[in-house]
């Protein structure tokens, strides 16, 4: 029959492929790197991808002239620079014809308590161009002195008005980053921080604080933070007051060991129990 040489020679071919077959698997040990085999693709976040691309893109309506709503400030007459960097600010304000009759004579004539805060620089705007920032103060009736901090920025050698707000002499003013920041104390212990921020082609106010600096103002019944529109105000969070301990619980009194004669104490001998 042949039926046995069938069988070795299946046999045979079974003993020839598991080498093959044992090498191209491997044996798996823990912890070991395997190929997997290729990786998906990775997918790309996905982007906008506008319908009708064909057509013109929306233009917001805007009158000539003005930005939301808001006109576009005027480049002061006469006035034109490289850089604002080192521009006096006398000569700047004397070229605005939006100061008011209390600041051109604080300006042209001086007055007792009048002054003209020297110019500063900083770029409030990103392009890397410094604006130009000044304040004059004067007093606009008795006993109520008042100040008006100007910015100028420049575009194209024309120097523009984009910022003119009344603010108290006693204010100060600082920048972080573009932001700028003034401060007015406006009663004891009370504060009031104004943020301005570039928007298109001005500074606009983007931020109003009151904070409260110390106990002089009654705060009672406010939260630490507490919203009231555009301001917030801030109120120092109460310390709280220290509670009174009761002194301890008088223990046992132990009665000190009777003195042996030559200073030593004399241990009281325990007593057996039976």
């Amino acid at each position: 029959m042949r039926t046995r040489p069938l069988r070795t020679a299946l046999l045979r071919c079974v003993l020839l492929g598991l080498p093959v077959l044992l090498a191209a698997t491997g044996c798996r040990s823990p912890g070991a790197l395997e190929d997997a085999g290729a990786a998906r693709p990775v997918r790309s976040h996905p982007s906008p991808q506008p319908l009708w691309s064909s057509l013109p893109s929306p233009v917001p309506i805007v009158q000539p002239g003005q930005r939301d709503g808001r006109e576009a400030p005027v480049p002061l007459p006469g006035l034109a620079a490289d850089t604002l960097a080192g521009t006096d600010a006398r000569t700047v304000l004397a070229a605005d014809p939006a100061l008011g009759p209390e600041e051109r004579a604080a300006l042209e004539h001086g007055c007792t308590g009048c002054e003209v805060r020297p110019a500063q620089y900083r770029d409030l705007d990103g392009d890397g161009s410094p604006e130009l920032l000044t304040a004059v103060l004067f007093d606009a009736a008795p006993d109520a002195p008042r100040a008006v901090l100007h910015v100028y920025a420049l575009r194209e050698r024309r120097v523009l008005p984009v910022l003119a707000v009344a603010v108290l002499p006693s204010f100060g003013a600082e920048t972080v980053g573009t932001d700028l920041i003034v401060r007015e104390p406006t009663a004891p212990s009370v504060e009031r921080s104004l943020t301005y921020r570039w928007s298109e082609d001005r500074l606009v106010l983007v931020d109003q604080r009151v904070k409260v600096l110390g106990p002089g103002v009654d705060v009672s019944g406010c939260p630490p933070v507490e919203t009231c529109g555009s301001v917030v105000l801030i109120a120092p969070t109460p310390v709280p007051s220290a509670t009174p301990t009761a002194p301890p619980a008088a223990g046992p009194t132990v009665a000190p060991a009777p003195a042996a004669p030559g200073g030593a104490a004399v241990r009281p001998v325990p007593t057996r129990t039976r």
